[in-house]
């Protein structure tokens, strides 16, 4: 029994980069069939139900034990998802509410989300120091789960929409990931304040990465889209992806919190993982939508 607990001890422990990888093995062929073989309606519901845990994730951070105000981010975010995936909506014609651009039902959302987020945020009002925190959050959660993960959904819509789909996650996870190695084998300088991990040569190495994901792009499973696009969008959407990870991070360290979750084993919770995708997908679809 001795020996047993002695070997026990002595057994190493499994390495975050192990767990990462192995993480990686499993959800990289499934979302590959999702955008590839799948029935067209899967990567979408796949794409909404991740929304939810996120903002789900998001609430527990920004407003613990507040089950209401969980309830209602999870409601207002897939209201916000089905507004801009029903017709496709376009945010521009909003300006002029165009019903043909979906603008009339945007303005609608955001009147809703607003008064509905506000109300909710009204109905659980203690503590009252940390009230405006859930005011805000109760608007803005929906807003930042919601409507950046649709625009994941609005590249899948497009055609070759898994292809730009795949280009978005290489922007932003090759980011996190070339970030990751080169800012632990040459991180000396350090970026912000709000991640001191994070050092000015491992963003280089990170922008390095996303230029090979625009590279591959172009010359293998994205030919519609061309070489000098590929090189400037990738360098902006890393740029974009690295500031969607240092947003979520000064989300966690004014909340105190280590991880967002521990859904995705090695990575953390969604918003660990997706922190990134989603600022770098919307600049791939703002780019996609109204210059390509």
């Amino acid at each position: 029994m001795v020996v047993a607990a002695h070997v026990a001890e002595a057994a190493p422990k499994r390495s975050n980069l192990v767990e990462r990888l192995l993480t990686a093995a499993v959800l990289v062929p499934f979302v590959l069939w999702l955008l590839y073989l799948a029935p067209s309606w899967a990567f979408p519901v796949v794409t909404a139900i991740t929304a939810l845990l996120g903002v789900w994730e998001l609430s527990a951070m920004v407003a613990p034990g507040h089950g209401l105000m969980a309830l209602w981010s999870l409601a207002a975010t897939a209201g916000v998802i089905t507004t801009l995936w029903a017709g496709r909506v376009d945010p521009l014609a909003s300006l002029q509410l165009d019903p043909a651009g979906g603008g009339q039902s945007l303005i609608v959302m955001l009147i809703a989300l607003t008064v509905g987020g506000l109300t909710a945020a009204l109905a659980g009002p203690e503590p009252i120091e940390r009230a405006a925190q859930r005011s805000g959050w109760a608007v803005a959660g929906p807003l930042y789960m919601g409507a950046l993960f649709g625009t994941i959904g609005l590249l899948f819509q497009r055609p070759h929409g898994g292809s730009w789909v795949v280009f978005a996650m290489l922007c932003g996870f090759w980011s996190d990931t070339g970030g990751y190695f080169v800012g632990r084998a040459y991180g000396k300088r350090p970026l912000n304040r709000v991640s001191p991990k994070k050092t000015v040569e491992g963003s280089l190495g990170g922008l390095a990465a996303s230029l090979v994901g625009g590279l591959l792009a172009h010359f293998w499973f994205l030919p519609v889209l061309g070489l000098l696009p590929a090189v400037l969008l990738s360098l902006v959407a890393a740029a974009a992806g690295q500031v969607g990870d240092l947003c979520e991070s000064l989300i966690k360290r004014s909340t105190d919190v280590k991880d967002s979750g521990n859904i995705l084993p090695g990575h953390g919770g969604i918003l660990d993982r997706s922190d990134a995708l989603v600022f770098a997908s919307a600049v791939v679809w703002a780019y996609a939508e109204y210059v390509h």
